[in-house]
């Protein structure tokens, strides 16, 4: 790293001078409610004064390899000019340790939007015209401070407690330069102002499915890209889909270069005029630009006064969502004060090891929530399987199923953690019932054996020069099934033994190692950190040891003294 490079990583900003000093010890980590290519979102409540906030942890050692260091610092650059924007999340603390740096932010216990869309199959015109108001004045809050997004999209968008949105994830958002002036709100310019497009460059950022060409072409950055990036979102809320969509990224992304795409005969005119407007090639010509009016021409889209409705503009926040009284996604669990008292604040590897079995357990099907929790009605069993013979089929029946997945294997344990332990099932009162469930509603049940499944998604599976999108399904076992989805056919299994290691090399591409043979995976989606740390998770709780202790770590909080030792040299431990 240059100085050049340190120095302005770490030169002060005079709003985020003004943002209190913590450290990792004010806070009492309750459970994981996100997590991103290179960081880690908590919910967590500062010991003195009971405040919930949702602490994103990030990896020194992850942002360092995958060159992500000035991402970061330009998010929290971001975010501190934001302090007095109520449709973003706000900047309380920043502080750091040797491995990880924390920013404590807003906590939207309801989730995201885009939760909502999945759960609905599609929301409502209502609820479309509500929230793409919203995201309008957010907009335009972001716009006038000289700042664009860049990667606006449902999952980006989070809904506090009375279902109203805040922006977040600003890692790929940009501050323009201060010379030149913010769209204005009349779409009028400076009188010596000329009509230009800023100079810099875009880096290549954002999602396929909402990403604008010009950031596709590395063309000049524009405030035009995140109204191409709401036209997507209005879509998605209207129809549950993409409007974007191809067999391969490399498709999703050429139609967007050529602004491919087809509405549904049957699609409201009202929104087809206004997604036709918004999802255009030049930047210049989508409506909210300061070239076609500015946000009071977006504003006065019929579709927010159509017939009897009028969208009540600068108000919004105090209007009821209409989401309100539905059933609300909430990620904020029920803790008794006894329960809060005793639980320790700071982050050590205690507290890391339930962390990371309250997320496996959210993360596995109903009903099986306890696999990672050291539930007494639950253990492994030694069923034998189809898939897999062994003549050193393993003997649990004497450990106590209490037994923490975290503890060291014992020396005098009859397990072989070198023999395959694919006929190991989780055991629990409903097992039969969530089977039965998954049976009845998961189309891939019949590719996995009968064993639950407990995580799936499509992943890229390179081999030579090609790679083929394949469902990867992860079930108790622990073993690992891929399928081609569009012939719906078992294409291969990956034998997990001990020896299994995994390695991620960048936020889309991590690879598994078994013996003689090792998987290239890429995920569409951006987010093979979670993909690798559920690995890591399922890993542990069959064989308690770490798939990575001959490779690169990937978790975000490695244990290497060596690493860390390292990243003081590269991440200066200064203040955020």
């Amino acid at each position: 790293m240059s100085t050049s490079e340190t120095t302005t990583m770490t030169a002060p900003n005079p709003a985020a001078a003004r943002i209190p000093k913590k450290t990792v010890k004010d806070f009492k980590f309750i459970k994981e409610i996100g997590s991103g290519s290179y960081s880690t979102v908590f919910l967590a409540i500062e010991s003195g004064t009971n405040r919930e906030l949702a602490i994103k942890a990030v990896s020194k050692e992850l942002v360092t390899r995958t060159k992500k260091i000035s991402q970061v610092f330009r998010e929290k650059d971001i975010l501190a000019l934001l302090t007095d924007c109520s449709y973003a999340v706000k900047l309380y603390c920043t502080f750091q340790d040797e491995r990880t740096l924390y920013f404590g932010l807003t906590y939207c216990p309801n989730g995201d939007l885009l939760q909502y869309i999945t759960d609905a199959g599609h929301l409502e015109e209502e609820v479309v015209r509500f929230y793409a108001a919203e995201i309008i004045e957010a907009l335009e809050q972001l716009h006038n401070r000289h700042i664009v997004h860049r990667d606006l999209k449902p999952e980006n968008i989070l809904l506090t407690d009375d279902m109203h949105i805040q922006l977040t994830d600003f890692g790929s958002g940009v501050i323009m330069d201060n010379n030149d002036s913010p769209p204005q709100s009349n779409g009028t310019k400076n009188v010596d102002e000329e009509k230009k497009p800023i100079k810099r460059t875009n880096s290549f950022v954002g999602t396929a499915q909402f990403v604008a060409p010009e950031i596709l072409k590395r063309g000049a950055i524009h405030v035009g890209s995140d109204l191409w990036s709401l036209g997507c979102i209005i879509y998605q809320m209207t129809t549950g889909k993409h409007l974007f969509r191809g067999y391969h990224e490399y498709d999703i992304y050429n139609a967007v270069a050529r602004v491919s795409y087809k509405l549904p005969d049957d699609f409201p005119p009202l929104i087809t005029d206004l997604v036709q407007n918004l999802v255009r090639l030049e930047p210049s010509e989508r409506l909210g630009s300061a070239e076609t009016g500015g946000m009071e021409k977006l504003k006065s889209h019929a579709f927010f006064s159509q017939f009897s409705y009028d969208t009540k503009w600068g108000t919004l926040l105090n209007q009821r969502s209409p989401l309100e009284t539905k059933v609300k996604l909430s990620s904020r669990p029920k803790l008794s004060n006894d329960e809060l008292e005793t639980m320790s604040s700071g982050f050590d590897d205690r507290v890391e090891a339930r962390l990371i079995g309250l997320r496996m357990a959210s993360d596995a099907p109903n009903g099986i929530d306890a696999i990672v929790t050291g539930s007494s009605n639950i253990s492994l069993s030694n069923e034998t399987s189809s898939l897999h013979e062994t003549d050193n089929q393993s003997t649990l029946s004497d450990q106590s199923s209490t037994k923490s997945m975290y503890n060291s294997p014992s020396s005098n344990s009859s397990f072989n953690n070198n023999a395959p332990v694919i006929a190991r099932r989780l055991q629990m009162p409903d097992h039969a019932l969530s089977l039965s469930e998954q049976a009845s509603k998961n189309v891939y049940h019949k590719f996995v054996q009968n064993n639950l499944i407990i995580k799936q998604g499509i992943l890229d599976k390179k081999k030579g020069l090609f790679a083929k999108r394949r469902m990867f399904l992860i079930t108790e076992g622990p073993a690992i099934f891929y399928v081609d989805p569009d012939a719906m056919e078992l294409k291969g299994t990956i034998s997990w033994t001990a020896d299994l290691r995994i390695e991620q090399k960048d936020m889309k591409t991590f690879l598994i190692h078994v013996p003689g043979r090792t998987y290239y995976l890429t995920d569409p989606d951006q987010d093979a950190n979670t993909w690798c740390k559920s690995l890591i998770s399922i890993h542990y709780r069959y064989y308690n040891t770490d798939p990575n202790r001959k490779l690169s770590t990937t978790t975000s909080y490695s244990s290497s003294s060596s690493s860390s030792s390292a990243m003081q040299t590269i991440v200066p431990v200064t203040e955020l």
